[in-house]
This record gives structure tokens, sequence and C-alpha cells, in this order.
């Protein structure tokens, strides 16, 4: 099977960040794959924690990139170096196709028929949607009096010179390519087979020397308050702790027609700890996703969670979100890179 493009440069970005990745067999009894920062923080308080003080059982987390731990999986099928991963849409779907991921049936995690009806079937039974976060514009109001209230006005602002901006690039692994490639092509005429349209507006703005790539999202923030840029394309939780630390003089919004979503999946790894389905269902449980959502101020796939009053307009509804063709992606995610690196600097 043809390693997909995504693999590639995500373990280089492991490779490059220094992340702590699954080695030696855990002593704990279940390891699971999550993302580091207030995403594990969250985890830990919300789901971890309290199903270990339920069950006596105890997780060891390891953090690092989606594509090594799939690789290390697929190095060792038969005894498995996780039991759980937390990944994005593009690397579950991976998951599925190398035959990583368990089936996880309702009858062994009974709280997947409390989840929204797309979280809950997008992975045909071999996964679900655990969170979502929303890709929208995070500002610096006493330099932008009057933020874009549409992506093309975004993007014509950035033309003009009304502020300094930056998006994701490709290499980051959260969605990077269907947010900047995939989410332009759409607004300008262009589909997942013609991704041109899009290209050329990136390169248009590139080349204005008002548009910024960013992969790491620690960078993002720094440069805001730097104020070496007024705005950027950012996820909506982060950018709400962000503000709500004291950086008041920032705002959030998701301009029309909707913000694209970043899923993160919860999977069973085949051949895992059969354990890791009580473990699943009691973070999809809708005690755990409130308190998630509410920590970490992204939306959850459990439609009964109540998020903490202080936050809950932070949370991106689902009817406002845009969801590119996920499934469709990983084909085509090749080429979109090699047409990223030929044309865009």
């Amino acid at each position: 099977m043809r390693e997909h493009a995504s693999r590639r440069w995500m373990a280089a970005l492991a490779g490059a960040c220094g992340v702590s990745l699954a080695g030696a067999a855990s002593a704990a009894d279940l390891t699971v794959g999550a993302f580091g920062g207030v995403w594990e923080q969250s985890l830990r308080k919300c789901t971890i924690e309290p199903w270990t003080k339920k069950t006596g059982k105890t997780v060891d987390v390891v953090l690092g990139a989606p594509v090594q731990w799939l690789n290390q999986i697929a190095a060792s099928p038969q005894k498995p170096p996780f039991d759980v991963l937390y990944l994005p849409t593009e690397n579950a779907f991976d998951a599925i196709e190398r035959g990583l991921a368990d089936k996880m049936p309702v009858e062994k995690v009974p709280n997947i028929a409390q989840l929204q009806p797309h979280f809950q079937t997008i992975g045909n039974g071999s996964g679900v949607v655990h969170n979502y976060g929303a890709m929208g514009l995070i500002y610096n109001a006493d330099t932008v009096k009057n933020p874009p209230k549409t992506w093309k006005e975004f993007v014509d602002g950035t033309l003009a010179g009304k502020w300094k901006a930056t998006m994701p690039n490709i290499n980051y692994p959260s969605a990077g390519l269907t947010i900047s490639v995939w989410r332009f092509a759409d607004l300008y005429g262009g589909n997942i087979d013609n991704i041109q349209p899009g290209i050329d507006i990136v390169k248009k703005m590139r080349a204005s020397g008002n548009m910024g790539l960013w992969s790491d999202p620690n960078q993002v923030l720094n440069s805001l308050k730097s104020g070496d840029i007024d705005v950027a394309m950012y996820w909506d939780g982060r950018a709400w702790a962000f503000i709500d630390e004291g950086n008041k003089e920032f705002k959030y919004y998701n301009p029309e027609p909707g913000a694209v979503t970043g899923m993160t999946w919860v999977q069973k790894i085949k051949n895992s700890n059969e354990l890791a389905y009580d473990y699943i269902n009691f973070g999809l449980s809708a005690e755990a996703q409130s308190c998630f959502g509410s920590a970490i101020r992204y939306g959850v796939a459990n439609k009964d969670a109540k998020f903490d009053p202080k936050v809950a307009h932070q949370i991106t509804k689902y009817d406002e979100l845009v969801f590119p063709p996920f499934k469709d992606i990983p084909p085509r995610q090749a080429k979109w890179v090699e047409i990223w690196n030929k044309e865009i600097r």
C-alpha cells in the first residue's frame, strides 16, 4: 500500500518536535495516544482520573504524532503498543484503511447512542468522534476595527493590506490540508479534484506580503501578543482560552459561511485490551463530555452534554460547522502536497 504523503510529513514533524512516543511495553492497564497541553490536561481531569477512580485501573498517556503511532501499531499488530488512540479525521480513516482500528459495537460502547448521528456513523463502526474544533478568526480589536464578516472579505482585506494575517501551513497535523487547500478551493469555485482556485488565492495572499503560514499553534499566540500579526485563522477553543487568560484586546468569531471543523476521533486498536471498550464508553458519557468540552472549550460529540455557563457561548454549535469531504481527501493528499510545495512560497 502506498504511504500517504501526510504520513511522511507528520513523521518528520514528530522527529523535529522531539515528541515522546511509545516504546517499551507500558505497566499501566491501558495505553492511550493523545495530544499534549490543555488537551491532555482536560482528558486527564475529565476521563482518565474519574475512570481510574471508578475502576481502579491505570492509564498511561503517550504524547506524539498520530502517523508515528499508527506506524508503531502496524509494526506490532498482534501486540500493539496502544489500546486507544485519539486521532484527527484523516488519520482515523487511515487507521481504518490499514486495518488497525477495531470495531466498536454499541453493545460494548453503549454511550455511542448518545452522540450526534453524524459523529456516530462517520467511522462505519470503527471509531467515533470525541470532540471537534472550529477554524475561525482571532484578531486584535485594537488594530482591526472592522473585522471581515465573511471569508472572502478576509481574503480581500489581506490582499489590500488592511491587516497582517496568518493561516495554517499544510504540514500542520490537525487538518492543515483541509483548511488551507480545500477550504479556499471550495470558496472560489474549485472542488476536491480542482484545487487550483484555492491555490491561486493563497498564492496571491502570500505575494501581498500580508499572509504568513503557521505550523505551531503556540507560535500564533506569540505573534499576536508581539503585534507581528493582527489576525489569524485559528481554533476556537484555543483562541478563547488565550483571550480568557487576560488577553482581552483579542476577539474570536466564525466568519460566514461557517467554520471548517477539525474532529478528533476515539478508536480502539485491534488486538488491544478489551478494557478499552469500558474506558471509551466512559469518555463518551454526557458527564465526561460536559467536563471535557467546558475545560477545553471545544464542541463534543455527546448531544446531551451541558457546558459550563461561563464558556457555553464560546462553543461553536454543530449547525455552524462546515464538513470537508474528509474520506475523499487521503487519496488526493500526495497530489495536493505536490501542488502546494511547487506553487506556495
